[in-house]
């Protein structure tokens, strides 16, 4: 089957579905519940939306709904932090490892990085994903010919300032609030 085709029966089905009334009210139907969806996730905490996140909450996380807009408004939050892994190495070497990142259109899937870094700064709660990420990082360094013997979790902040302040944010603090051994 060449490309063509496949496009063909792609149009064909899309044709099909908004040609029909059954396939318009079906597209219809999905809209309204992708958009219920994107409204309870959005909403402000209430009896309502504690009911309903239960049932919405996963699906929202499926299909990349569940961004809460809480950085925005009311009070949106004052902490620039970042996570660092610090690797010491059995030579005495101390390497900095930041959450990978990458800039252009490629922060758009990378981004994923950076939210997997704020949720593993983000509380005793998840200190159960400590250990395995900085396992993964002695991987990494493995991979790179490295010999890590020691890898500690640093959290990097500064408080922002608000608009018009003479700097951005305050000094930046880093707080080291995890270390596991990797042997080598």
């Amino acid at each position: 089957m060449s490309t063509q085709d496949t496009e063909a029966d792609e149009q064909d089905v899309q044709e099909r579905l908004e040609s029909s009334t059954a396939g318009r009210a079906a597209i219809s139907v999905l809209i309204v519940v992708l958009l219920g969806i994107a409204a309870i996730v959005n909403m402000p905490e209430s009896i309502t939306k504690n009911a309903l996140a239960p049932v919405v909450g996963r699906a929202a996380n499926l299909i990349g709904l569940d961004q809460g807009w809480a950085v925005y408004a009311p009070t949106p939050r004052g902490l620039s932090t970042y996570l660092e892994a610090r690797v010491l190495d059995r030579d005495g070497t101390t390497t900095s490892v930041p959450i990978p990142t990458t800039t252009g259109v490629s922060e758009y899937w990378d981004y994923r990085w950076q939210r997997y870094g704020d949720t593993l700064l983000n509380g005793p709660d998840n200190k159960p994903r400590w250990a395995p990420y900085a396992r993964w990082v002695a991987d990494q360094q493995r991979a790179q010919g490295r010999h890590p013997v020691v890898v500690s979790l640093v959290n990097i902040s500064a408080q922002s300032q608000p608009p018009g302040s003479p700097v951005p944010r305050t000094a930046w603090v880093e707080r080291q609030f995890f270390s596991i051994g990797v042997g080598s």
